[in-house]
C-alpha cells in the first residue's frame, strides 16, 4: 500500500483471501461555508442565501474529489469512500441542493453520509457481511456433509460385503457339516 495516502478512518472489510479491504471515511464540516447558509435563511436574504448554497456546492465538491484522490486506492480500499457530514442539518441542506449527491456519486465514487444514514449504511454492512459468513459456513457444512454421506456410502458397502461372506462361509460351514454327517454314517 502506498504509505504517502494514509487512510485517516477506516472500516476493515473482509477481503478475499488474507487480504484486508479498507471502507475509507472522511469527515467533513464546513461550518463556515454552513453558517452562512443558517446566517441567510435567518435574514431571508434570497440573494445571500443563493450565493452561500453556490459556495456550500462548491465546498462540497471540492471535498468529494479530495476524498476519492487521496483515499481511494482499490485493491486496498472499496472502489468508493464514505464523507460522513456530522450533523443532520448539514446533511439535509446539502441533500436540498440539486444533484450534488448524485455528482459526488457519480464523478468521484463518495456516498455523503449524515449520522443516521452512516449508521444505517454500517449496519447494512454488517448484515450483508454476516450474512456472507453463515452462508460460506453452510456451504462448509454441505460439503462436510457430501464427504459424510460418501463415507458412509462406503461403510454401507463394507457391511453388505461382510454379510455376504458371512452367509457365504455359513453356508460353507452347512456343507462341511453335511458332508461331516455323510462321512460318519
Amino acid at each position: 500500500m502506498d504509505y504517502k495516502r494514509k487512510i485517516d478512518f477506516a472500516i476493515k472489510l473482509p477481503g478475499t483471501g488474507e487480504d484486508i479491504l479498507y471502507l475509507p471515511i472522511d469527515s467533513k464540516f464546513p461550518a463556515d461555508t454552513y453558517a452562512n447558509v443558517l446566517e441567510a435563511a435567518e435574514n431571508a436574504d434570497a440573494v445571500a442565501l443563493k450565493a452561500a448554497i453556490g459556495e456550500l456546492k462548491i465546498r462540497i465538491r471540492k471535498e468529494a474529489m479530495t476524498i476519492r484522490d487521496k483515499y481511494i486506492a482499490p485493491p486496498h480500499t472499496t472502489d468508493f469512500a464514505i464523507m460522513f457530514l456530522p450533523t443532520e442539518g448539514l446533511y439535509s441542506e446539502v441533500l436540498r441542493i440539486d444533484g450534488l449527491v448524485e455528482e459526488c456519486q457519480e464523478k468521484c465514487k463518495i456516498v455523503i453520509a449524515g449520522p443516521t444514514t452512516l449508521t444505517a449504511l454500517l449496519n447494512s454492512l454488517s448484515v450483508g457481511f454476516k450474512y456472507l459468513t453463515v452462508n460460506k459456513k453452510s456451504e462448509e457444512i454441505m460439503k462436510l456433509l457430501g464427504n459424510f454421506k460418501g463415507q458412509f456410502e462406503k461403510f454401507n458397502d463394507l457391511i453388505t460385503r461382510t454379510q455376504n461372506r458371512i452367509s457365504d462361509a455359513q453356508k460353507a460351514a452347512d456343507q462341511l457339516r453335511d458332508r461331516s454327517s455323510m462321512i460318519q454314517k
